[in-house]
């Protein structure tokens, strides 16, 4: 994957690119940093095949499929087919808060600046910007508002549980 924005512990590093590859359809033998489709690893692990742990989650799949075998997973990425689609946001937000994922969180697809503020707060730990755009721009949208008012996956009080009045 190129332009990658990874965020851990608060410190934030960008790459022109990293070994993951995403595949379009399960193949006879997986190499390492492949990642497969959510339905072609499902199966996999429903035959008892081995599976790799990692998975990517298109936008009309359902990540609560995943529930039984989310220990399974390392590293998961979620496809933005446009950036007026939001259900990628609920996917994060579905996989940190309902199956308490705690592995990689990753967006990809068209990613732009203008959303990562909003991504980071929905559980995403890390960013493939959209081909043609500058990460190290890309990144300052990381910071969004200095403020939050309601409660998110990164900051999980509200507003008015961390005023003192």
């Amino acid at each position: 994957m190129k332009n990658i924005i990874h965020i851990q512990s608060n410190d934030m590093t960008i790459s022109k690119a990293d070994d993951w590859i995403i595949l379009e359809e399960d193949c006879d033998s997986l190499e390492p940093h492949q990642i497969l489709p959510m339905r072609a690893w499902l199966a996999r692990v429903e035959r008892g095949d081995n599976a790799p742990t990692a998975v990517w989650i298109d936008v009309d799949d359902d990540p609560m499929e995943l529930k039984g075998d989310i220990d399974k997973l390392s590293f998961i990425c979620v496809f933005f087919a446009d950036f007026k689609d939001g259900r990628g946001y609920s996917t994060a937000y579905l996989l940190r808060k309902r199956l308490n994922y705690q592995g990689d969180l990753r967006a990809f697809g068209d990613v732009l600046r203008d959303q990562l503020s909003l991504m980071r707060q929905c559980g995403f730990d890390s960013f493939a910007i959209k081909e043609g755009k500058d990460p190290h721009d890309a990144a300052k949208g990381i910071k969004g508002l200095s403020v939050t008012y309601s409660g998110s996956v990164s900051q999980p009080n509200p507003l008015y549980k961390r005023v003192r009045r």
